[in-house]
This record gives C-alpha cells, sequence and structure tokens, in this order.
C-alpha cells in the first residue's frame, strides 16, 4: 500500500492537461519497461491518427519544455510524442493459453488551481501540484496509480497467469478526444473482457460492478450578422447578440425526455462589441447529454432546431460544429457479475458492493466499452466510490488511497481466475 501512495503522490504533483500529458507518459513507459512489458507511445502507436481538441500551441509548448527539462532533451520516449501524442499502451502475455483481457486508465488532468488549506491533504501533507492551475481534481492520478500497481502484480506473478494483458493509459479524457482515439487502436481489437474504472463519484465507500455514464454532445456556436450604430442606424443591423441570447434561452426551455436522464447546460458565451454597437458576432458553447446515445441524440436535434430558428428570427447567419462528444453503452452483465463475485473472493464486504448506478455525468470509456462488446468481448465500468473533499473538478478534490489497492487486486485477481 505504501508503494502505491507514493506512486499517487509523485504523479499528483505533476499534474498535466488532456493531449499534454508528456511527463506522465514518459514515467509510464520507462517503469513499464522495465517491467517487462512491450509499451507502444508515441508516433509508432497513433500512426496516422489525430488528436481532437488539442490545446492552444502556447499552452502545449509550456507543457512539452517542462517535461523536457525533467527529462532532459531527446529522451527516447519524449520525442516521439510531438504533436500530442500521448498516452501508451503495455502489453504483456502470461505463462500459457488465455483470454486477452483489456484495462483502461485515463491519466489527463483539469485547469484548476489547486487548494492550500490545511484541510486539504495534499496541501498538508506536501504533495499538491507543482504545475500552477493545474490539478488532478477527478482522480486521475489514482486511476493510473491502479495501472502501474496492477503491471507491477502481473509481472511478478507471469508464471501463474496465461492470457495476454493490455494496459490502456489513455490521454485526454476531461476532453472527450482520447476515447475515441484509443477506441481505433488495434490493441483494443484483440480484447476479450475489459474493464475500466473511477474513483470517488458517490461520495461514499461503495463498489459499483455494472456502472453506465449518460452520454454528451458538446457544441461550439458562433452566430454572425451585421454591425451598425446602435443609436445611428439601428435598422441597417442584424443582431447576433439578440439571436445568440434568444437561442441560449430556447436552449434552456427544451423539453425533457421521458424515457431517462436528459441535460442541457450552456458553459461560454462571448460576444466582443462595442456597447453602441448591434453585434455582428457572438460564440457560445453549449452540451446536452442523455441517459442513453438516443435520448442524447434526440437532445441535440431539438437544440439543433432552437438554433436555426433564433437564426432566422433575426435574419443573421448561425454555425454549429462539434467539440466534443461522449458514448453511453450498455456493460456486460455477465462480467459485472463475475466482477461482484471476485470482489468478495478477495475479502471485500457484501454491504460495500452496489450492483448499478448510472453516473450523471460522461465518460469516454463509453467508446471502448461499445468496440469491445460489438466485436464480441465483454466489457463492464466499475466504481470505487469514497468521500472525496469538495467533489470533482473542485480545487479541493481527494479520496482514499486505500482505494488504490482494492482496484490493484480486483483487477489482478480477475486477471488470474480468468486464465
Amino acid at each position: 500500500m505504501r508503494e502505491l501512495s507514493e506512486t499517487r503522490r509523485a504523479f499528483h504533483r505533476a499534474p498535466e492537461l488532456s493531449w499534454t500529458e508528456y511527463l506522465t507518459t514518459a514515467r509510464l513507459c520507462e517503469a513499464l519497461e522495465a517491467l517487462g512489458f512491450e509499451v507502444q507511445w508515441g508516433q509508432t502507436l497513433y500512426g496516422l491518427r489525430q488528436p481532437s481538441n488539442p490545446p492552444d500551441g502556447e499552452t502545449d509548448r509550456a507543457a512539452f519544455d517542462r517535461a523536457e527539462q525533467q527529462l532532459g532533451a531527446g529522451n527516447r520516449y519524449l520525442s516521439s510524442m510531438k504533436g500530442n501524442r500521448t498516452g501508451l499502451v503495455a502489453s504483456l502475455d502470461g505463462a500459457g493459453a488465455g483470454p486477452v483481457f483489456g484495462f483502461r486508465f485515463d491519466i489527463d488532468a483539469l485547469p484548476i488551481r489547486e487548494g492550500g488549506d490545511s484541510g486539504h491533504l495534499p496541501a498538508r501533507e506536501g504533495f499538491a501540484s507543482e504545475h500552477p492551475g493545474i490539478m488532478h481534481a477527478c482522480g486521475h492520478d489514482g486511476h493510473l496509480t491502479i495501472g502501474l500497481g496492477l503491471a507491477r502484480r502481473l509481472a511478478a506473478s507471469r508464471e501463474r497467469w496465461g492470457g495476454r494483458v493490455h494496459l490502456f493509459f489513455q490521454p485526454a479524457e476531461e476532453v472527450a478526444g482520447g476515447g475515441a482515439l484509443f477506441a481505433d487502436l488495434p490493441q483494443l481489437a484483440e480484447v476479450e473482457r475489459f474493464m475500466t474504472l473511477h474513483l470517488g463519484i458517490l461520495d461514499r465507500y461503495r463498489i459499483v460492478f455494472d456502472a453506465t455514464w449518460i452520454a454528451a454532445r458538446i457544441y461550439d456556436v458562433v452566430y454572425r450578422g451585421q454591425a451598425s450604430h446602435a443609436g445611428n442606424a439601428p435598422q441597417t443591423g442584424r443582431n447576433a447578440l439578440l439571436a445568440a441570447c434568444q437561442a441560449v434561452q430556447g436552449l434552456y426551455a427544451l423539453p425533457r425526455h421521458s424515457a431517462g436522464m436528459s441535460r442541457v447546460n450552456v458553459g461560454r458565451f462571448h460576444s466582443d462589441n462595442a456597447h453602441n454597437v448591434i453585434a455582428d458576432e457572438v460564440r457560445f458553447r453549449y452540451e446536452v447529454r442523455g441517459g442513453d446515445n438516443a435520448i442524447c441524440d434526440f437532445m441535440a436535434e431539438a437544440a439543433e432546431r432552437v438554433l436555426e430558428g433564433a437564426a432566422k428570427m433575426n435574419a443573421v447567419e448561425v454555425e454549429r460544429e462539434t467539440f466534443a462528444e461522449f458514448s453511453s453503452y450498455p456493460n456486460s452483465r455477465e462480467l459485472a457479475e463475475r466482477v461482484a463475485a471476485t470482489a468478495l473472493g478477495i475479502g471485500l464486504p457484501q454491504a460495500l458492493l452496489q450492483d448499478s448506478f448510472q453516473v450523471s455525468a460522461s465518460e469516454d470509456a463509453g467508446f471502448l466499452i461499445q468496440k469491445v462488446r460489438e466485436q464480441g468481448g465483454e466489457a463492464t465500468h466499475l466504481i470505487l466510490g469514497s468521500p472525496v473533499g469538495g467533489g470533482h473538478h473542485s480545487p479541493t478534490f481527494d479520496f482514499d488511497e486505500e482505494l488504490l489497492g482494492w482496484g490493484v487486486l480486483l483487477f489482478e485477481r480477475l486477471v488470474m481466475e480468468g486464465s
């Protein structure tokens, strides 16, 4: 347990944003190769695949330079990652025949400044973020720690299990880019049994072995009209700001769906105009969510009608571009029940087990789960619940490190029993 805690704290100190996880990836590659895993990263892993929603150039250069300063110029791992080709897949064969397992662990952090209050464990014990304005505020440092801990255990017990294991250390979950890209990797096409997990979520101690997440569609919108002087010639203007405001009101007025959970939100709105000018351009970002992909698609189509209606009412033009998508896909019930039985087998109490839970947030592991299930494999998403300080995506987020050991032992036993 001490080794897991030390690993988690080391990665917590050095968080990196989506698509800039250069230092994180390099450190993982080095550790996994030392354990005997075959590791693919960077250009070799990506091939012709391109990251979606990469950060701006300045943010990316700062992250790469920071990693290069710590690792040294010409680092063999780092040099192949230029252009946001972060993350890796580590593979290991057991001693004989058996199924192909896949485990996914996300590795990115968030643009949040970590809290410094003494009540926040990382601040109190000296492992808070050393990168200003960036923080592991969703548990991904714990996820990758479980992945590395699992790798250590599997390497040490290699003669006692059969088959193959692929460990997917995925970048860019927070911007819904890495999941879709990793779902297209050839290693995932081999996987017969796939699992992923998330720490926290429930804010109480639970192990959920059949967790589902709601689907989401996130869009960038721009309204373009005609500028004019608001006092001297208002009749010649075409007001993009008015259209955008009416659209936002219309989005929030959308009827919800009776078949399941549905959500809508506008989280960003910008109009850079003088006070006495009819606005000619307005941009905003909105999202719709649904308990499954069909409900989410219903919300997305209804939202598009609202956008077009507001444009027509004000004689302006509107463009909508997809920023990100999160898929929702049902788990394999058989595998979920096997996970529950295995949890009891390693001594976790029955009172901690929870059959299922639908999280009212989104997770891009849904793309990988869908891919494995569509190719005939089994897949499920777990939650290792615990109280989290301040909640997810907050400056005081934290989790109980005891859960790290639960995750490692549970995944290791599933491989041992499965072979």
